[in-house]
């Protein structure tokens, strides 16, 4: 059959177009670390002119991409599972950047639950801060999601890695060239993620390049050095270890990046888990243990090669926002910032531990913190906002408006509480948005200050003795000690009857009338804080005076220096630069040359100003005077009455001209007569 010229000519251009679409795939294939499928790349192709681009990148009219965050899951090793969570356009005017992620996608604990993403501050690495998921439900009848969860601590245990070339190289890809080792043979040392840079400019990516993570110190080090048997526990609640409740990681920026760093560029980022089974109790890859150490090559064998890009557990397009670079140019500035800076994690609305109860007074109480803060001496607050996450009619962005910027930083912080649990429930609380917040504040504001403190909006350190100024104090410190950490006890101040006022209308109180009816002498109306007093006033009763016994250092605040505290966990220094020191003693307490409690009466002590339900001074006559238990209202006692540590849950009986009467709290004196007129003059100042 002889073919028309026509037909020829049909023929040789679909060889030619066919040709050189094989040939751009190859070269795709050999220049990307995600590889497309032939179809996904003709989709690419095909829709340049419509301005998509790889990634799935979409351009706006502003010429900037707008990539949708996507978690890459592996189930079972093999399934393969996209999910796609939001489109993170880049805001310039937000702090925080990386999307919420309350719902943990199930089937690949090797994905890290991020919390928060952002360039330090000298634009050497980008720092990532993620909650340990295994942490939020365990106990009795959780063991099988633990056990699922196990490798959520593989993520806490270093790997070394050495660059080998695979038996199968089908999957071109440089990242995939290496495999896990021992340290001595290692090229790539501690270390656990792929780190995948993409740089866009005016919607066109011009600079793509990886590198691997870092850790800020070792978690297996720093675990060992506890005398702990392991990274986590396989029976009970599995809450030991709580400095493993927060993972930080950083992803060095390379200098090709930092370079192009200006106006007008938008970064993304790729993050891949470097696979290897967990590490279980006793299993320690530190050479500290000796011929125990934990051999790689016998326990997993000499061919476990890294997965390439394309095939790993993965986020997708996170974003990081350039807003807060000052010069990517510059190193560690020579003077920090701040002196002091306070961070909080508070809400406009929630529920106590349990969920049996919902405060409301979030404003009214941050607005009074603040106040007292920056008076106090503190150069900076920085409020991490968690409304979101409880109610989407308010916030407290209006009451952050109220002060100057240089005082105040705001940071929307809707995570939600993964386990509000009390911690003596059978599947103990994690209050995990809690935990992000405290560790993003160190991470973020640490470098920038000298001293920090991570407290509640009811949490009031007060200057005392000749101390004015919180600045004075550590001052001081610095001076004469050299020390890193100063403790508060804490005990919960009690709010003063005579500051408060009846109400009949929440639930559980009794009416106007059962109060007032005498044939129920026992029966006494509920009681708020009256609004024309600050909450310092009304709780200014301590029921135990200071000096406060060593029992109540449990629940201890502390002032620390984020130089020398890596990790903190609500009351304690978890992680120090003592603690991670490599050839240290084999001890998990921290020195007293680092740490001490301050001289309550002449330096300074923490009020608790915790809020109280009306319903807890119901009945308050019979609960506090007559049965002595239960009270949850104070009555002030004069300040020459003794205090006696035996005798305080009974109260004190004291004579007021002639008449016996009842009292079973102390006033501050410095805080009633020095700083509460002040707190009320700034607050008329708003």
């Amino acid at each position: 059959m002889i073919l028309r010229k026509r037909s020829i000519f049909e023929i040789a251009l679909v060889f030619i177009v066919g040709y050189t679409f094989v040939c751009l795939y190859v070269y795709h294939l050999q220049t990307n670390y995600l590889h497309p499928t032939p179809y996904e790349f003709l989709s690419s192709v095909l829709s340049q002119s419509a301005n998509t681009f790889d990634h799935g990148t979409v351009v706006d009219s502003k010429d900037r991409v707008n990539l949708p965050l996507i978690a890459h899951l592996y189930r079972n090793g093999t399934s393969h599972e996209r999910i796609e969570f939001a489109t993170s356009l880049e805001h310039t005017d937000e702090v925080r950047q990386f999307p919420v992620i309350d719902n943990y996608p199930d089937g690949d604990a090797y994905l890290p639950w991020i919390h928060d993403v952002f360039i330090s501050h000298n634009a050497s690495k980008v720092i990532l801060l993620a909650q340990n998921r295994r942490r939020c439900h365990t106990g009795k009848g959780n063991e099988h999601v633990m056990k699922n969860l196990e490798p959520q601590m593989a993520l806490f245990q270093p790997i070394h890695l050495k660059k080998s070339q695979p038996k199968d190289s089908s999957s071109s890809s440089s990242s995939s060239a290496y495999q896990i080792s021992s340290e001595e043979d290692a090229d790539i040392k501690e270390t656990r993620f792929q780190c995948v840079y993409h740089l866009y400019e005016h919607g066109k990516m011009i600079h793509e390049e990886i590198v691997f993570s870092q850790y800020p110190f070792n978690y297996e080090y720093a675990t060992w050095r506890k005398n702990m048997d392991g990274m986590y526990e396989t029976e009970g609640k599995g809450m030991a270890q709580f400095w493993l409740s927060s993972l930080e990681f950083h992803c060095p920026l390379p200098e090709s990046i930092k370079e192009k760093l200006h106006n007008g560029v938008q970064l993304y980022l790729d993050l891949a888990t470097i696979k290897s089974p967990v590490r279980e109790p006793g299993q320690w890859m530190l050479p500290e243990v000796g011929k125990k150490q934990f051999d790689v090559y016998k326990n997993w064998g000499k061919s476990l090669f890294m997965q390439p890009m394309d095939q790993s557990t993965r986020w997708e397009n996170i974003p990081i926002s350039l807003h807060s670079l000052v010069n990517v140019e510059t190193s560690t500035p020579k003077e920090k910032p701040y002196k002091l800076v306070a961070c909080t994690w508070s809400s406009a609305a929630h529920n106590r531990r349990g969920d049996a109860v919902t405060l409301t007074d979030g404003k009214e109480r941050l607005k009074e913190w603040i106040s007292f803060n920056i008076i106090a001496g503190f150069d900076h607050v920085v409020v991490y906002d968690n409304s979101a996450a409880n109610t989407n009619t308010t916030n407290l962005k209006e009451v952050v408006d109220l002060f100057d910027s240089k005082h105040v930083t705001y940071i929307d912080w809707p995570c939600k509480i993964c386990n509000n649990n009390r911690p003596a429930h059978d599947d103990p609380g994690e209050r995990s948005s809690q935990y992000a917040a405290e560790a993003s504040c160190r991470a973020r504001f640490g470098p920038q200050t000298d001293w920090m403190a991570f407290l509640d909006p009811d949490e009031y350190l007060i200057p005392m003795g000749k101390y004015n100024n919180w600045k004075e104090v550590v001052n001081d410190v610095d001076v004469k000690e050299k020390r890193k950490i100063l403790k508060f006890r804490s005990t919960r101040a009690r709010p003063r009857v005579s500051l408060m006022e009846e109400t009949y209308g929440y639930k559980d109180c009794p009416t106007r009338e059962e109060a007032a009816d005498e044939s129920t002498p026992g029966v006494s109306s509920c009681l708020v804080p009256k609004k024309s007093e600050t909450f310092l006033k009304t709780f200014n009763c301590e029921y135990i005076k200071s000096p406060k016994p060593e029992r109540f250092q449990r629940a201890m605040k502390q002032l620390y220096r984020p130089d020398f505290v890596y990790s903190h966990f609500v009351h304690y220094a978890t992680i120090t630069a003592s603690l991670v020191k490599r050839g240290g003693k084999v001890s998990g307490r921290n020195h007293p040359e680092d740490e001490r409690f301050v001289d309550e009466l002449e330096e300074g002590v923490m009020i608790h100003a915790k809020s109280t339900t009306p319903n807890e001074g119901t009945n308050r006559i019979t609960r506090c005077v007559y049965k002595k238990t239960m009270c949850g209202v104070g009555y002030e006692c004069p300040d020459e009455l003794p205090f006696s540590d035996q005798n305080h849950k009974d109260g004190f009986q004291f004579d007021d001209g002639g008449n016996k009467k009842y009292c079973n709290c102390w006033i501050n004196r410095k805080a009633e007569d020095y700083w509460i007129p002040r707190l009320e003059q700034a607050l008329k100042k708003l």
